[in-house]
């Protein structure tokens, strides 16, 4: 490879690798600082200054505050319909403890009115199916999402296994009584 090309390729990916560390840092100073404040009292100066990235560093990356959370909202959803699988009112356990994994991501993103953001993301993906079979599907991803906000108001205080063995048996009266 010619000299030209490497120099290239060396810039890309220290592009790269410089775009993910200002992601990761502004990021993480989000999730702080929604922990104290409401998304709409955060300006892009706060962020800039609590996750020690310029106002051009944000702007390259995002045009707004919550844009930020916006790959986090896509990893979210993408775990939680990986677990849901084919057979999603059995699959309580799978769902919860994946759900689990994001407990303190998951809070902070309602809190900053991003919760249904994350139902439409666990939603993208049924537009292949016949609309009788979407709606069913939308039906129970609804009740999955409302099972994970309540249990997010609840702090996640409920042990995953416990509430998972509760959600099978009204899942199971649901579907076959």
């Amino acid at each position: 490879m010619p000299n030209r090309e490497k120099r290239i390729e060396n810039l890309q990916r220290a592009n790269e690798e410089s775009h993910r560390l200002i992601v990761d840092c502004l990021r993480h100073a989000l999730y702080k600082l929604l922990e104290e404040k409401d998304i709409g009292q955060i300006k892009v100066i706060d962020l800039t200054k609590a996750a020690g990235v310029s106002r051009g560093g944000f702007y390259r990356n995002f045009y707004l505050v919550t844009d930020v959370l916006l790959d986090d909202i896509q990893t979210v959803a993408d775990d939680i319909r990986k677990a849901l699988g084919s057979d999603a009112g059995l699959n309580w356990r799978i769902i919860l403890r994946t759900v689990y994994k994001h407990r303190k991501k998951i809070p902070l993103l309602i809190k900053a009115g991003l919760g249904m953001e994350i139902l439409n993301k666990i939603n993208q993906t049924i537009d292949a199916v016949n609309d009788d079979f979407k709606l069913r599907i939308m039906a129970w991803n609804g009740v999955i999402f409302n099972c994970i906000i309540y249990w997010a108001e609840n702090d996640f205080s409920q042990d995953p296994d416990q509430l998972a063995d509760l959600l099978t048996e009204i899942t199971k009266s649901i579907l076959y009584d």
